[in-house]
């Protein structure tokens, strides 16, 4: 039997009718013929110039012969796999799913070699296979941080194929998507996508689809495919996956920057080999005058530009497609002028709860007061997302969340009140529909992350262990909202969250992930824990954790974290003690850490351009990383430090820049008014002396604001990133540092 025929034979049967025999493959007269049976009908397929050319299929009911241009033709037809109907299809199901959506900010990506940023158009052409050459496999890496659009991005660019379907012929997409579970299996997935778009073709039969170029695999959330010992379930799927589509095949993989990566994919995805091609696409938030742009055109006029100047900086969350288009409702444009927006997600998050709680109708706002209407809407969607964790689920049953409505309603509403509720929550904003009928999922996977990280520090504080806690992995997306969270709570509060924390996980007995959920929680909860007593953290292994902006006086000790992302974070007042262990470390350069930090197994940087990110393993490579970064004090350096003398680095003045840099609230009041997270350096003798120095080279803004019913002063610092990136190329910068030398140097004498 020759190799095409074997090949033929394998693929064919996949197709093949359940209880018949395999197909049958002989030669007669040159011409290869097979037979199978499809569909309940005996099919003769006859392959022209030795399989290269058309195919010819009869069936024994008199019906005509039908004549398709190739292998690949017959595999796309009505015959096999369909693919105008699913066309059809996904366009159906992503008109709604994308609705609205053309109104947001395009986003766009960058990768390596490519001197423009690329657009859906642009991959769409990117992604078409190659004619002939080597069997090879095309994988494309799309990355970014939470919120930049990569599902999105990848439904735009499922619906672009169907639509053209017809005119371009080019592969369809099935997105792929892991739905919040953990433990799941790839095929399991690609079943549900299948069956969303209510399709014959079946799991095992979509890889020879994929394999001929017909169909592009995108699997989105590749980063959640997780299990208990880390991720080699995920990698060994994508794999096999890898083997079964080479020959024209394209995979797409969405995730996280930090956990996918090109490095880490190359070296993981032993499947690839020298034919094969990796890309990498990193989308990126649109720029800040691109977003003003943009808002102009949704009405926003010069002055509320500029009220709003804090919210749309490099790196903020504001900048997000969704966050962005929440931004551009006329209605949020006066709360803007009026409030201090404290950390973006959290601002947008109360921005979008005040609204809601205005549509409640005449009914409902007779007997509910606006107090209340809004401890419902957030009681209510930390339900919903306590379930959604729960159960590892990105959708609830609209049944199901009727059912919620009666545990976040006041205790003593009437019936017909309560049932007017039932209807509101079917349609509050923070919910859109899932692709499953009757199902409801949050607009946003931060919004879900922001309210289940709120019912987490609610959970601990009354010493319960919530199902998801002792259950799932704790990932990255979630781990920075619950500190984007703490960071803009009452501190008093966090405190308490700490200790109880700690009291737990000391005491937890449990064989399950609550242990190491509760220790991820303790290291990420740091630099908002900014209590009277010595923080310290013993005895805890972390599977992944995070520390924004500055840490405390704090110890660790008998730790072991798997993965710890420190970028822009300040670790220098942290002791790492005995029996300390990190495997990666993902750092930029403004990360500072300690002179007791652990060598970990691997230090990844996260640059700022498509093609700056690099992975240190060599144990030279990772000292040296670590002692210009903070592990040898600059004074006991013989090299220059930057910007910044070695013999200042250590300055009162300098960490206060540092300190208010790193603080993730872009409205800071001027003076000390309370015991709250900025009467860390607002109290500091030096905080006036920064402010003027700052001031005379154009870096603070300041502007009259309420907070708590009263009217003060607000000050917010202009170009943080770059203030700590202490770039020399950078005129206003290196004028910053040179007078802040010259300031302590005249302090000092």
């Amino acid at each position: 039997m020759t190799e095409l025929e074997s090949q033929l034979r394998d693929e064919l049967a996949i197709f093949s009718d359940l209880g018949t025999d395999r197909p049958r493959a002989a030669c007669h007269d040159g011409r290869l013929i097979v037979e199978m049976t499809r569909g309940g009908d005996e099919l003769q397929l006859e392959f022209l110039d030795g399989g290269e050319g058309k195919v010819i299929e009869r069936r024994p009911n008199g019906a005509r012969p039908r004549s398709h241009a190739s292998y690949r033709a017959l595999l796309a037809s009505e015959t096999f796999g369909d693919l105008r109907i699913w066309a059809d299809h996904q366009r159906t199901v992503l008109r709604d799913t994308l609705s609205g959506v053309d109104a947001r900010i395009r986003v766009v990506g960058v990768m390596p070699g490519k001197t423009e940023p690329l657009d859906i158009d642009a991959l769409d052409d990117l992604l078409v296979p190659s004619d002939g050459g080597e069997r090879s496999v095309r994988t494309v890496l799309i990355d970014g941080p939470a919120g930049i659009g990569k599902t999105r991005f990848i439904e735009f660019l499922a619906a672009l194929r169907a639509d053209r379907f017809l005119a371009t012929g080019r592969p369809l997409v099935l997105h792929v998507q892991s739905r919040g579970r953990v433990l799941t299996f790839l095929q399991d997935l690609i079943a549900f996508s299948l069956q969303r778009l209510r399709l014959n073709v079946t799991f095992d039969q979509l890889p020879v689809l994929v394999r001929h170029g017909l169909v592009t695999l995108a699997i989105d959330g590749f980063d959640e495919l997780g299990d208990p010992n880390g991720y080699e379930l995920a990698w060994s799927q994508v794999n096999e996956i890898v083997t079964q589509i080479r020959g024209e095949g394209t995979l797409v993989l969405a995730g996280r920057e930090t956990f996918i990566g090109r490095e880490r994919i190359s070296k993981r995805i032993t499947s690839l080999g020298r034919h094969d091609v990796l890309d990498a696409l990193s989308l990126r938030p649109p720029d800040p005058d691109e977003a003003k742009r943009w808002l102009r055109t949704k009405g926003w006029s010069e002055y509320d530009i500029e009220s709003a100047d804090a919210l749309l900086e490099h790196g903020s969350y504001a900048l997000r497609p969704f966050f962005l288009a929440q931004l551009a409702d006329p209605d949020v444009v006066s709360v803007i002028r009026e409030s201090p927006a404290g950390h973006p997600l959290a601002f947008l998050v109360e921005m979008m709860i005040e609204r809601e709680a205005d549509k409640f109708g005449d009914a409902l706002d007779r007997v509910l007061s606006d107090e209340q209407r809004r401890v419902f809407v957030r009681s209510l969607l930390r339900e919903v997302a306590r379930h959604m964790a729960d159960e590892q689920s990105e959708a609830i049953d609209e049944v199901l969340l009727a059912w919620l409505v009666e545990f976040a309603a006041p205790a003593d509403l009437d019936a017909e009140s309560l049932a007017l509720l039932k209807n509101r929550a079917a349609v509050v904003a923070f919910l859109e529909n899932d692709g499953a009928p009757r199902y409801r999922r949050f607009a946003h996977s931060q919004l879900l992350n922001f309210f289940l990280a709120e019912l987490t520090i609610d959970a601990i504080l009354n010493d319960e262990v919530p199902k998801f806690i002792r259950r799932n992995i704790l990932g990255a997306d979630f781990l920075a909202a619950f500190s984007d969270l703490a960071l803009t709570a009452d501190p008093q509060r966090i405190d308490d969250f700490f200790w109880a924390a700690s009291r737990t996980a000391r005491t937890y007995l449990s064989v399950d992930r609550g242990a190491r959920n509760l220790g991820a929680l303790l290291v990420t909860s740091l630099p908002a824990a900014y209590g009277e007593s010595f923080l310290e953290i013993e005895g805890i292994a972390v599977d992944e954790s995070l520390i924004q902006g500055t840490a405390p006086e704090a110890a660790i000790a008998n730790t072991a974290i798997n993965q710890l992302d420190v970028q822009d974070a300040d670790l220098r007042a942290v002791t790492f003690k005995e029996d300390c262990w990190i495997g990666t470390l993902i750092v930029n350069e403004a990360t500072r850490v300690s002179p007791t930090c652990p060598v970990p197994d691997r230090i990844r940087r996260q640059g700022t351009g498509a093609n700056d990110d690099s992975v240190l393993e060599e144990y030279e490579e990772k000292t040296d990383w670590l002692d210009h970064h903070g592990r040898v004090q600059p004074a006991g350096r013989g090299d220059h430090a930057g910007l910044v003398p070695n013999d200042l680095r250590d300055d009162e003045l300098a960490m206060l820049l540092e300190r208010a840099c790193r603080n993730r609230a872009y409205w800071i009041p001027k003076c000390k008014d309370n015991n709250d997270q900025f009467a860390r350096f607002v109290g500091d003798p030096r905080w006036t002396d920064l402010l003027d120095l700052l001031g005379e080279h154009g870096l603070v803004r300041e502007k009259r604001l309420s907070s708590s019913g009263r009217t003060n002063t607000f000050v917010h610092i202009k170009r943080r990133t770059e203030i700590l990136a202490a770039d020399p190329e950078d005129t206003q910068i290196r004028d910053l540092y040179s007078s802040l030398a010259e300031r302590i140097r005249r302090h000092g004498a």
